[in-house]
């Protein structure tokens, strides 16, 4: 994945000279607090450029942490010539130094420094944040009880935050659900009366002698792009067979506009367009693109292509011998792509805000939508845990149980906002 890039000199410069330092920028770095996290923060030169966060596993056990190793393995090995400066691997957790009688998870730490070096993998800082202290792992000098916290909060960098008054939120806190202006919760609701749900869309079929009547799109022949780019050359669709993409797009340019709030009425047809899954996919499809792209490519291919696609057909224990588009396999092959993370953050406010005012009944496609941006950002554990709202709203939602099992695929490095850290 290749980080979308911001000009060095638009971007505020964190200067670590030592642990202590690069412990108390890490929240700046990642935009949150989270314990019991493993986080792998990624260099290039002496400047951080992405990150991605890890649950720490329940314990030490090798069946615990062998995949964890594997992924963490896997990953820096990977990294193109652009990012293969040695990383950090932080460990933040609640146990303490004194009842582990010595630093946290130093079993894991070990394993980690042997299984990279084994690996051909350089570290450039491997140490952890307790609640009674702090070490590097990687110090043949750290005092066996840890180093004092005082290190880190009297750090140019957390005086210079606290003066400033930056307070990185906990990761618990994030994608929570706001409480909503009554006022606003009152105009949303009042557009949402007046605006009757969607109807599933529908094409007719264009080729000579076909029936006139409407049905959905066959699936043999939403699979065969090449018979249904000629069809759609010889016998294009109808301007009105686009109405409802068309619909759809102006929704999402509504959303990506951070000039104009998000009018009540647009909210409302925001949260109709989320409950059905023809809808969803162009939603994200515009997100992940651009709001209209979805009708260019249906131009191409013709609008049946875009109705009644399956949600998952891989659900089961194996993969679906049945081929052709789904709405995951679309989202597991597009998002990994997506590189322009820093324009999520007002889409997910936007996102949350809606939920917010959205009635219980309507929450879970809204919120698997959130879940689903939340998770394009690198953050699983948001993303996991409002996808846990709206299943306990609905637990057989398809949508939701859909983005449930493409988040369950292991989380992929992102950029990180705006300050980069820089090593002494």
């Amino acid at each position: 994945m290749t980080p979308s890039s911001t000009p060095d000199d638009q971007r505020r410069v964190l200067t670590c000279r030592g642990t202590a330092d690069f412990l108390a920028a890490l929240p700046h770095l990642v935009g949150y607090t989270a314990d019991d996290s493993i986080f792998v923060v990624f260099f290039s030169g002496s400047r951080t450029g992405q990150a991605m966060r890890l649950d720490l596993p329940p314990d030490e056990t090798p069946g615990h942490t062998a995949p964890l190793l594997d992924f963490i393995s896997g990953t820096l090995r990977g990294l193109d010539g652009e990012r293969a400066s040695p990383p950090a691997v932080v460990i933040t957790c609640t146990r303490t130094f004194a009842e582990s009688d010595g630093p946290p998870w130093r079993s894991l730490a070990r394993r980690i420094e042997r299984r990279l070096k084994r690996d051909g993998v350089r570290l450039r800082e491997l140490c952890c944040r307790a609640p009674d202290g702090w070490i590097s792992y990687l110090d043949p000098t750290a005092p066996r009880g840890g180093r004092p916290l005082s290190d880190i909060a009297e750090s140019p960098i957390a005086l210079e935050a606290g003066a400033n008054g930056e307070a990185p939120r906990d990761l618990a806190e994030l994608g929570a659900i706001p409480e909503p202006a009554p006022e606003r919760r009152d105009a949303v609701l009042a557009a949402l009366a007046e605006l009757p749900p969607f109807e599933p869309a529908h094409f007719r079929s264009r080729t000579a002698g076909a029936s006139s009547g409407g049905g959905r799109a066959p699936v043999p022949a939403r699979r065969e792009f090449a018979a249904v780019s000629a069809e759609q050359c010889t016998h294009p669709a109808p301007p009105e067979a686009y109405a409802w993409m068309h619909d759809t797009a102006r929704v999402v340019e509504a959303l990506r506009d951070e000039q104009r709030p998000l009018a009540p009425a647009m909210t409302a047809r925001l949260i109709r367009c989320a409950q059905l899954p023809d809808r969803w996919l162009l939603l994200a499809l515009g997100v992940l693109t651009r709001p209209l792209f979805p009708v260019e490519l249906a131009e191409d291919l013709g609008p049946a292509q875009f109705v009644a696609v399956p949600v998952d057909l891989d659900a089961g224990s194996g993969p679906s011998r049945q081929a052709g588009w789904t709405l995951r396999r679309l989202l597991a092959h597009l998002s990994p792509e997506f590189t322009e993370q820093r324009r999520l953050p007002p889409l997910r406010e936007r996102v949350i805000e809606a939920v917010s005012v959205t009635p219980d009944e309507l929450r879970p496609s809204l919120l698997a939508f959130s879940a689903w941006l939340w998770w394009l950002s690198g953050s699983q554990s948001v993303a996991a845990q409002q996808l846990g709202e709206a299943l306990a709203i609905d637990p057989q939602h398809e949508l939701a149980r859909m983005t449930e099992r493409l988040i369950a695929a292991s989380p992929v490095a992102r950029p990180l906002p705006s300050p980069v850290s820089r090593a002494a």
